[in-house]
């Protein structure tokens, strides 16, 4: 199993990005909200037993996708170093352990441009950040522009380039299967 991990700041693409790899390799998308959506339903964000159990249902997922050899899965995250550190490491072990390999992709974009996606309609049916306030209170509570450090990262700019050339781009540097 490939589990690629796209992480970045809110607003970056993400999603959007992971849609495109989709679409192109046949993977499956785990991304943030489906956790998130779920853990933020019975805890407060951002509290430990909402952490908790986010990384719970997050790495049973991935065990489960491992074990039943899924054969990619594309998992999205708002990586906050070093909060998110313990995380990635189990993250790491638990497709490891199965054999699996990760790719780690971090998407950021210019100001400008990250300002204007978080705007996007698309964002609202997930509950997800929608004004440039919040992000900018985001931005300023977490470190979402740091790499993951434990792997190799592939970092791509995504300001001014289409989803399909990101995906492509990612698929080629990962050597992925495509459809």
């Amino acid at each position: 199993m490939t589990l690629v991990v796209i992480y970045g700041a809110p607003g970056v693409g993400k999603l959007t990005t992971a849609k495109a790899l989709a679409a192109l390799t046949g993977f499956r998308i785990f991304h943030n909200h489906l956790s998130f959506d779920l853990a933020k339903a019975v805890f407060e964000f951002p509290t430990l037993p909402f952490q908790r159990l986010a990384e719970t249902v997050r790495l049973a997922t991935f065990e489960a996708a491992a074990r039943e050899n899924v054969p990619g899965l594309v998992f999205t995250f708002g990586y906050a170093s070093p909060e998110d550190d313990a995380f990635v490491e189990k993250m790491i072990q638990v497709i490891e352990r199965h054999g699996g390999e990760l790719a780690f992709v971090r998407l950021y974009c210019d100001r400008a441009t990250h300002e204007r996606r978080v705007l996007s309609e698309d964002r609202q049916r997930f509950g997800k950040i929608t004004n440039v306030q919040a992000l900018r209170g985001a931005l300023a509570q977490w470190n979402f522009g740091a790499s993951i450090r434990v792997r190799q990262t592939l970092e791509i700019d995504n300001s001014a380039l289409e989803v399909e050339v990101v995906a492509r781009q990612i698929a080629a540097h990962y050597s992925l299967p495509l459809r």
